[in-house]
């Protein structure tokens, strides 16, 4: 059991870093690879968070879909000496891989789904600071990091987990951040919106 936690802890805390300090950051030279990621954010704000690529696994923006594809297949073979020493903790690696992949996918497929089940990746890419929400399966980094940024572009998730929980365990995770500071984000991006 503690080896599964340990690989969503692991999954969760480097798809924050690889998000902000690789593609956000690495990504911004135009000539570099991980570029396309730019153009990802450019479209995505474009369509209200759809993004065509997204409906099918081959077409004219393969190029793009591809690069994210191969990003996976490598994390999955650097992982991979692990697997005779820890085989619960390597694949429940791989299995964040896969759940990465599945949830951005469905999300810029399905804009509705993604506005209920992935909240901070709505407000990561519709807010106005791309700069925050790194997080893509799970908020939990985000939280810890403290870049989690309310939205009024989506729903806010009910726990910081992220989670479907029982409303009792939704309330005990709830007070463990401010409810004031999620409304007054709300209230505030809505007020900029309407303003700008």
């Amino acid at each position: 059991m503690l080896s599964v936690i340990a690989g969503l802890f692991t999954a969760n805390a480097f798809e924050w870093f690889a998000h902000k300090y690789i593609l956000h950051d690495y990504g911004r030279n135009r000539k570099g690879r991980d570029h396309y990621h730019w153009d990802h954010h450019r479209d995505v704000r474009r369509n209200d968070f759809h993004e065509p690529v997204y409906e099918h696994y081959f077409g004219e923006d393969y190029d793009r879909h591809r690069a994210e594809v191969e990003s996976l297949l490598f994390l999955a073979a650097v992982v991979t000496p692990l697997l005779p020493i820890a085989p619960v903790y390597t694949i429940t690696l791989y299995y964040s891989m896969w759940n990465y992949y599945h949830c951005h996918r469905k999300s810029h497929a399905n804009p509705e789904w993604a506005k209920k089940h992935l909240p901070w990746h709505v407000d990561h890419h519709l807010g106005r600071n791309q700069d925050t929400n790194w997080c893509v399966t799970k908020p939990w980094f985000d939280y810890i990091m403290g870049t989690r940024v309310y939205t009024a572009k989506s729903e806010t998730e009910k726990n910081p987990l992220g989670l479907d929980l029982p409303e009792w365990a939704n309330e005990w995770f709830s007070s463990i951040i401010e409810n004031t500071e999620v409304e007054r984000a709300r209230i505030s991006e809505t007020q900029q919106l309407q303003a700008g």
